[in-house]
């Protein structure tokens, strides 16, 4: 059984995601991601990310670009750190150095990946991620 079947099938949730992409990304990603039937918040900035994401959302995975500002990403993790339990954080950049990577995962994120990113490695990195969600959730709660 794939990934996505499991978590669909034996969890009975959706694959929900939050994913900050430029407006004019989101149909390639939405694209590259159709397979997978996500359920995605699509935000291209992060100002009142607070008012955007409500207090009983859930995501399994949040998609987040390396490029954001200090203050963007202290508002998205003040956000992202009261959802218990937090999403997989996936972060993108179009150059992956070791700082970056061992930063981002001394964060607790899940993972790197460089963009452009072909199907294969976005929807890969996805379920790793929302597995990886799945696996930190305390067994018998369910995303809302």
């Amino acid at each position: 059984m794939a990934v996505r079947e499991a978590l669909v099938n034996a969890q009975g949730t959706e694959l929900r995601m939050l994913a900050v992409v430029p407006a004019d990304r989101r149909a390639e990603i939405g694209r590259q991601l159709a397979p997978l039937k996500p359920d995605p918040l699509f935000l291209d900035r992060i100002g009142g990310v607070g008012v955007a994401i409500r207090e009983e959302d859930a995501f399994q995975v949040a998609l987040l670009p390396a490029s954001l500002s200090d203050t963007d990403w202290w508002e998205l993790w003040g956000v992202l750190a009261l959802m218990n339990p937090r999403p997989a954080i996936l972060v993108y950049t179009r150059e992956a150095t070791f700082r970056l990577w061992s930063g981002v995962l001394e964060l607790g994120c899940y993972d790197v990946i460089v963009d452009p990113f072909s199907d294969e490695t976005l929807r890969g990195a996805v379920l790793g991620a929302a597995k990886s969600y799945e696996e930190r959730r305390p067994s018998g709660s369910q995303p809302e």
